[in-house]
């Protein structure tokens, strides 16, 4: 059977010989998602796509690829895949924690799966010990059987780390030291921008945990609100209030220049919320 040519970008430190594709579901949506895992280290990453098909192509020595679009590997924490399978499986209906097998993990929890790429997954043991004495309670039942439920202390103290405001990328940093003097509220601001970046990697329900842990940023919430109402109450001159005698400016010719304050708000990489003055 004819392979078909995919071009990959990948971190210089990965080899092919290295690389397992994978179809795992993905932690936010359950939705198969493509994976490559680096079984000697037992590290993942996740597949981003650029489109870029019908408008470039890769040129190789002898090939011409007609599908130009970007496929990188960008590096993801397996956690989230197990504190999603794990969840599914462990969460009962009346919000509390059951014990389940490790071994069965995922089994009942997707039945459409690709379960070779699942057991390869979970045959990585340094990832699965990490993980479930990160994120659960264990109980051995036997020496050969053991058991094991999500602990919701353990999960919310890995997701603060995750959210630790010195890890915000410095792209999105930069932008956010512009908006308030106000030490502890940067800080709760860069925390939130966190938030909404792990979220993308999160279950609903520990994404709504999460935010509750932050009192939902209501103290954000509020800041940005005052700002808002700052800008409406702004006041900018009309043409009929410039100086007597100095013609009202048409739309062919270039605007009076004004000595106006004004408070204007910039979205930074769609997450981040800038306030500056000048």
């Amino acid at each position: 059977m004819a392979t078909e040519r995919r071009v990959l970008i990948a971190p210089n430190q990965l080899s092919d010989t290295q690389l397992k594709r994978l179809q795992l579901p993905h932690p936010r949506t359950n939705e198969l998602y493509s994976y490559y895992a680096n079984m000697p280290d037992e590290t993942l990453a996740e597949v981003v796509r650029v489109n870029m098909k019908g408008k470039r192509s890769w040129v190789g020595s002898n090939w011409v690829l007609s599908d130009g679009s970007l496929l990188m590997l960008t590096p993801i924490d397996p956690l989230f895949i197990y504190l999603s399978l794990i969840t599914k499986m462990s969460l009962t209906s009346d919000d509390e924690w059951r014990f389940v097998d490790i071994e069965a993990i995922g089994l009942e929890t997707h039945e459409n799966m690709d379960a070779e790429s699942l057991h390869t997954f979970l045959s990585m043991k340094n990832l699965k010990e990490k993980a479930l004495l990160t994120l659960c309670e264990l109980k051995d039942i036997t020496d050969d059987i053991s058991v094991a439920k999500i602990d919701r202390v353990k999960v919310i103290a890995w997701l603060r780390r995750k959210c630790d405001a010195s890890r915000l990328p410095k792209d999105l940093n930069i932008g956010v030291n512009h908006i308030v003097d106000d030490t502890e509220l940067l800080e709760l601001i860069r925390t939130r921008e966190m938030v909404l970046l792990i979220s993308e990697y999160l279950p609903q329900y520990w994404m709504e945990q999460l935010m509750a842990e932050f009192d939902g940023f209501a103290n954000v919430h509020a800041s940005e609100q005052m700002a808002a109402e700052r800008v409406k109450e702004a006041v900018f001159d009309a043409p009929d209030t410039y100086t007597q005698g100095v013609a009202s400016p048409s739309l062919t010719d270039k605007p009076v220049k004004q000595e106006v304050r004004q408070m204007t708000r910039l979205y930074f990489a769609q997450y981040v919320t800038v306030l500056f003055e000048w």
